[in-house]
């Protein structure tokens, strides 16, 4: 009898170190996640992002292989750095089209136009731009602005 209760109690108490450390580490874990979070969403809550203008140069002809430009100011109206890897068209129809850039820092209160060339077919995106779209990679959340495709100036477009 005085066995069982010692081993019950060893038991019990074994059980309760397990799951002490358990839920230390758990709860550790946890804490470290949401500081990560909300380190990123302040350091984020300053990023802002617009665009400036934009211009669809079809370069005279939106036949395959011929290459037209994308161009896009961006400006930096916020007090955070943030990185653009790409830029984005909307057309009417709903279809997405992605200019990638590669990876470009954007310094507070900086201004950039991008420019990037595509040699596939225009003739989807010519005078069917719904929106412009440009997000930073670091802050998506805040540091985005979208133009309507009324406002893009078309160059060269048939």
């Amino acid at each position: 009898m005085m066995i069982s209760a010692v081993l019950l109690v060893g038991l019990a108490l074994t059980l309760g170190l397990i799951t002490s450390d358990f839920v230390s580490k758990l709860s550790k874990e946890r804490t470290q996640q949401i500081t990560n979070i909300t380190r990123e969403k302040l350091n984020c809550q300053f990023a802002n992002l617009y665009i400036r203008n934009a211009s669809f140069d079809c370069n005279n002809n939106c036949s395959s292989g011929i290459s037209h430009t994308l161009n896009v100011t961006v400006v930096n109206s916020g007090t955070k750095d943030v990185k653009i890897d790409s830029l984005y068209l909307r057309n009417t129809t709903g279809a997405l089209f992605t200019f990638t850039t590669g990876t470009i820092e954007l310094n507070a209160s900086g201004v950039l136009t991008i420019s990037n060339a595509s040699t596939s077919s225009c003739s989807d995106v010519n005078r069917t731009i719904d929106r412009v779209i440009v997000s930073s990679i670091n802050c998506p959340e805040t540091a985005f602005d979208s133009m309507p495709g009324s406002d893009v100036a078309f160059l060269r477009c048939g």
